[in-house]
């Protein structure tokens, strides 16, 4: 990690018409640090490590990471990340393209998430904050996996926090404040490929409970048997719920074998979910 001057990266007006060859457009995020009494906190000197250790990770999905440093000026400390400039969101992408995407399209992006998946999980990384906001969207529609500041390499082995992800994309072991491991990412995927072909969210809870409850009324209520152990509230806090298949509650564009990738991605119990690289086997991709 160096220690980066002013002069670095500084604004430019025009685009293209460079005096010394090529101007290229980066996006950069200034995250504002709160310092402690020794310093910068040690777990910002790890977060700038993670990211470093990133920029070495090339993949056509992974968002491109160039630069990542702390910056000191005055008594304000900030972590700053450059990287490359994307078109959208898919959030964003999602609101604005005119009708729904075929089912070819919504696969072409469900692929694209799950590779990238699959490269973070190969490299022992838990993104932990999937969700539309955090994959972009170039114009020749690829996708980036961007945002790792929630991330961890689960390679080490750290006893990991629950408050991590986006409540709409959260998987139940989250919810619950379980132990929990790379499936966490699976189970936001699987939130993002319904969303593709539902232009909505599936679960739209606004407090753990409320999202949960939602869950359990879409999914079913799992069984006593399956319910972990180290869950913050008992089964019986939920009512029992017997919904209609997920088929019956997707459009109709999304065919049976992608309506079966969701019912196996969706599993309330992590170890029955599959991996990404399963996911890209299904028949569903093939």
């Amino acid at each position: 990690m160096r220690p980066p001057v002013d002069e670095d990266y500084r604004p430019i007006r025009v685009l293209g018409q460079g005096a010394y060859g090529e101007v290229w457009l980066f996006a950069m995020k200034k995250i504002p640090v709160k310092a402690t009494e020794e310093g910068i906190p040690q777990s910002v000197v790890r977060e700038v490590a993670s990211l470093v250790a990133l920029k070495q990770m090339k993949h056509p999905n992974i968002l491109r990471l160039h630069d990542a440093f702390i910056r000191r000026k005055g008594g304000t400390i900030s972590l700053n990340i450059v990287c490359e400039k994307c078109d959208w969101d898919l959030c964003d992408f999602l609101r604005k393209i005119p009708k729904n995407m075929c089912d070819a399209q919504c696969k072409y992006f469900a692929r694209q998430i799950m590779t990238g998946i699959d490269f973070l999980h190969a490299n022992s990384i838990i993104h932990r904050d999937l969700k539309p906001q955090n994959i972009l969207v170039n114009k020749d529609h690829t996708l980036r996996i961007a945002d790792f500041g929630l991330s961890r390499n689960y390679g080490l082995h750290a006893t990991f926090t629950t408050e991590v992800v986006t409540l709409w994309y959260r998987s139940p072991e989250l919810l619950l404040q379980c132990k929990y491991g790379t499936a966490v990412d699976l189970w936001s995927a699987g939130c993002i490929l319904a969303e593709l072909y539902m232009r909505d969210a599936l679960f739209r809870g606004e407090t753990e409970a409320e999202q949960l409850r939602i869950i359990f009324e879409k999914l079913g209520t799992p069984s006593v048997s399956v319910w972990p152990a180290d869950a913050i509230v008992p089964h019986s806090f939920y009512a029992e719920n017997s919904p209609p298949p997920l088929a019956n509650q997707m459009p109709q564009y999304l065919p049976a074998s992608g309506v079966e990738l969701l019912t196996a991605i969706l599993q309330f119990n992590p170890h029955e979910r599959p991996t990404a690289v399963e996911c890209l086997q299904h028949k569903y991709f093939v």
